[in-house]
């Protein structure tokens, strides 16, 4: 239970730290609440972001129904999707995995005619937040085999090694290369943030493991 619970508050924290067109208002909604106007009024923010993407999403998919093979409307509207999909999360789990499967839908079809280190990004976070880690593991993995240095690849597939694969030791690494390589100091702070969470919470996985062991062994 507590994975599952892990697995929908990193899909949250990534949106955020992602997606750049979201806007102040749903930076909002995350603010502590005081009284029930403020409940009522992220309520209301919701409601008018929601109208706002699927209105969106409604005319690119009328674009593209008239025009199947346009490349730049398939990749607009699956953007589309995934940017109502922050919303959804907090609204509709159901609508929200169904936003992102046809994100991922969209953005195959969009790299089986053109090879974007982008697009594939972007795959491989839907997949990673709508929980099917083995298309998400195999996209991040082409993507920095194709660009090591990717620093916003690193940074998201640390956050799928350490959330999904519990694999502390290689998301630490990603975002120790991805530290080296930034010159933004905030987001160095919070990958040096990220790096001593993944020492410590890997610490003590290896400790508890030993502990296991040890108590086996006393049987």
């Amino acid at each position: 239970m507590q994975k599952k619970t892990q697995k929908w508050a990193v899909a949250i924290i990534v949106a955020v730290i992602s997606i750049t067109l979201i806007g102040s208002s749903f930076y909002a909604l995350f603010l502590p609440e005081t009284d029930q106007t403020a409940e009522k009024q992220k309520q209301e923010t919701l409601e008018r972001e929601y109208q706002e993407r699927k209105l969106l999403v409604e005319s690119l998919q009328t674009k593209l129904e008239a025009n199947p093979e346009d490349t730049v409307t398939a990749l607009a509207l699956a953007d589309a999707y995934f940017e109502k999909s922050n919303i959804t999360v907090q609204l509709n789990l159901k609508e929200y995995q169904e936003d992102l499967q046809k994100a991922i839908d969209l953005y195959q079809k969009v790299l089986l005619k053109q090879d974007n280190n982008a697009v594939r990004l972007k795959l491989a976070n839907s997949a990673f937040f709508v929980g099917q880690a083995d298309l998400a593991d195999r996209t991040y993995q082409q993507l920095l085999a194709k660009d090591p240095d990717n620093l916003d690849a690193l940074y998201s597939y640390g956050l799928f090694l350490f959330y999904e694969k519990g694999d502390y030791k290689q998301a630490e690494a990603n975002w120790q290369k991805a530290a080296d390589l930034t010159s933004d100091e905030n987001l160095k702070k919070n990958l040096e943030d990220m790096i001593a969470l993944a020492k410590e919470v890997g610490s003590n996985a290896v400790n508890e493991e030993s502990n296991e062991k040890k108590a086996e062994e006393s049987k």
